[in-house]
């Protein structure tokens, strides 16, 4: 007989530090698109009536800021009637151990599971599959392949019939966009990251270039797929209420090369400037999009605030090596200035670890990155080969010595052996880039160089990379605030410690952490002192008040107050 009830848990596993424990903090940044995707969703499902008889209820949980609710799943999957599934979603390669742990956890207690993401979107299933996969099918874990919109509820009726298939293949298909449910943020999770009004979304899906690095064009396709300009802003204008949404990260790969970016930028223009909602987002861009035109004109005025810009690397060659041809390193600099003209920041993504990188070429490349192009906001990433991408096949077929612990694939570990440097050297490059990019003078003169406002903005996401990288010593993209070790939930195989041991190791690092913590704050407020000289008002409460109240509000309409040059 068919439960009356389905109770569906999605979840975001997280990864775990290299001791083993759970890399989770006490508040985040960055809030899952991939969480607010299945719960519209599934919410849509509930909604059109695709479940006849069946009552939906939905738990979200994001493992990187609160513990997944075991004790609650068991109870409810011994209540009559009920039916429990747990999905756990989004899962990038780094978390596919957590993800493999709390899988077999739950199938150990009956508990049904889908896993779905990127990893396993682009390893293979079937015959020649790597252990992790294999071991997930033995164990009766459900695994799924490629975007849901079209396939979910036909998921999710197989579910309540006890009829869930091994293995959901939906790569070749590919769904339209625009008649998909919208994201649907949960409102409860969003209290738990810094900014509870901000969220992320994707407006568009795939990418048009073939860098061999990316898994995008692997599993979301190379044609552009985009969602309905009129629900977007429908949507957003739902949401900008008093403690509602008003600031967002466009998640697509290229926002430039969304076929309606123009409608949707007109549409948030209309927002803001008629209906009076100030918006605010930030997106991702390729290098070229500055020569479209009005494209950097109209998402100032629609409220863009930062423009990520993956620039990867210095050298022409391993720009060419990596399929990235469109970037032009003659051009970065009048392609920052474009866009800081405008009165956006401009964060720059940069790899260490291609084939002829050296300690001292990935030095000189972060000081002209630094010093000639003028970036704002810099992250680095090392060179990983990760699944689904071209560089994960040529390195499998060449017979690459690749790291075969996943948790390490997160893009600041080296798995594999750069061509001019060793693993060692690889991570000492990487970890110098980040100290030498983010010197004190360099962050004073991107700060002076913007009216007050921005400069808000900007301090506070240099408060939080320096305390990512230089007091929780991890990626700030997968870093919050305020780092959490939960003692009982540890990597299998490593001890459980007892409390007083546990204790005794534990205080001093929170004493070093919130020593760290106040040092960072030091800092940032004396680079507002020193980045607003000959203005007023600039001690410690002026500091706190921009640091904690001060967005940006019509960050747009500004530009820098002097040369992009830093």
């Amino acid at each position: 007989m068919m439960a009356s009830e389905l109770h569906i848990f999605l979840v975001r596993p997280t990864k775990y530090d290299d001791e083993g424990y759970l890399l989770r903090h006490w508040r985040g940044v960055l809030p899952s698109n991939t969480l607010a995707c299945l719960r519209g969703l599934t919410e849509r499902v509930a909604t059109d009536g695709d479940l006849p008889g069946v009552s939906v209820r939905i738990s979200c949980c994001d493992e990187s800021v609160e513990a997944i609710p075991e004790k609650k799943i068991y109870e409810e999957q011994q209540r009559s009637g009920v039916k429990v599934l747990v999905g756990l979603v989004g899962v990038q390669t780094n978390q596919m151990p957590r993800a493999r742990d709390l899988a077999l956890r739950l199938r150990d207690r009956g508990v049904d599971v889908l896993l779905g993401g990127f990893h396993v979107s682009g390893t293979r299933c079937g015959a020649g599959a790597p252990a992790e996969i294999t071991e997930l099918l033995a164990a009766g874990v459900t695994l799924v392949r490629g975007e849901v919109e079209e396939a979910w509820s036909r998921i999710l009726r197989d579910a309540l019939r006890d009829e869930l298939e091994p293995i959901y293949d939906l790569l070749g298909t590919l769904p339209d966009l625009s008649r998909a449910a919208l994201p649907s943020p949960d409102r409860r999770l969003m209290q738990k990251f810094v900014h509870s009004s901000f969220v992320t979304m994707d407006s568009s899906r795939g990418c048009p270039f073939s860098c061999s690095f990316c898994t995008i064009i692997q599993i979301q396709g190379r044609k552009m797929r985009t969602r309905s300009p009129s629900r977007i802003a429908e949507m957003v204008e739902a949401r900008h209420h008093p403690g509602g949404i008003d600031q967002y990260f466009f998640t697509d790969d290229d926002f430039a090369r969304n076929p309606h970016w123009r409608e949707i930028l007109l549409e948030l223009i209309r927002l803001r400037e008629e209906e009076g909602k100030p918006i605010r987002f930030l997106m991702q861009s390729d290098l070229l999009a500055h020569r479209q035109k009005d494209f950097i004109e109209l998402a100032r005025r629609a409220g863009c605030f930062q423009v990520f810009l993956g620039m990867e690397s210095l050298d022409a060659e391993a720009l060419a090596g990596a399929g990235k041809r469109q970037n032009r390193i003659a051009d970065y600099a009048a392609t920052v200035r474009a866009w800081q003209d405008a009165g956006i920041f401009v964060h720059a993504g940069y790899i260490v670890g291609f084939p002829h990188d050296t300690m001292e070429s990935v030095r000189e490349s972060v000081r002209r990155l630094r010093d000639e192009i003028g970036v704002d906001v810099a992250s680095f990433f090392l060179l990983t080969p990760l699944a689904g991408s071209s560089d994960h096949t040529a390195a499998l077929a060449a017979g690459v010595d690749i790291d075969e612990d996943l948790n390490r694939h997160d893009t600041f570990h080296a798995v594999t052996d750069p061509g001019g440097m060793s693993r060692t050297d690889a991570e000492a490059a990487y970890h110098a880039a980040w100290r030498e990019f983010y010197s004190f003078e360099h962050r004073r003169r991107r700060l002076a160089a913007w009216p007050e406002d921005q400069r808000a903005t900007l301090l506070q996401n240099y408060l939080w990379y320096s305390c990512a990288t230089r007091v929780e010593h991890f990626h700030p993209m997968m870093t919050g605030f305020v780092r959490l070790k939960p003692r009982r939930d540890r990597r299998p195989g490593l001890a459980i410690e007892s409390l007083p041991r546990h204790l005794v190791r534990r205080v001093p690092e929170v004493t070093r952490m919130a020593g760290g913590y106040f040092r960072q704050i030091r800092v940032a407020q004396r680079l507002w002192r020193a980045a607003g000289e000959g203005r007023k008002n600039r001690g410690w409460r002026d500091f706190l008040r921009h640091l904690l109240a001060g967005e940006a509000r019509e960050a747009g309409s500004l530009g820098p107050a002097g040369s992009s040059q830093a």
